[in-house]
């Protein structure tokens, strides 16, 4: 999973987008971090949730990506 969304996070980068955060369950991110890929995570700003949410996240997890998007003034139907 570190690996996924460090790979989420190279690509995004190479976009010209960003992650704003991920939400994950707070209690398991230790684990992830844990990994050989999640210290990567952190050195690269990868901001993760820090309340549990209302919905379960400890069997999957949301990425909220930042991407500019075109004002609907601009004329595009």
């Amino acid at each position: 999973m570190a690996a996924h969304l460090f790979a989420l996070k190279q690509k995004a980068d190479r976009s010209g987008i960003g992650i704003r955060w991920v939400i994950f369950d707070p209690k398991l991110q230790p684990y992830l971090f844990a990994t050989t890929t999640g210290p990567l995570l952190k050195e690269n700003n990868i901001s993760f949730s820090k309340k549990s949410s209302w919905v379960r996240h400890d069997e999957h997890y949301h990425v909220d990506f930042i991407v500019a998007c075109e004002s609907l003034e601009s004329g595009v139907k």
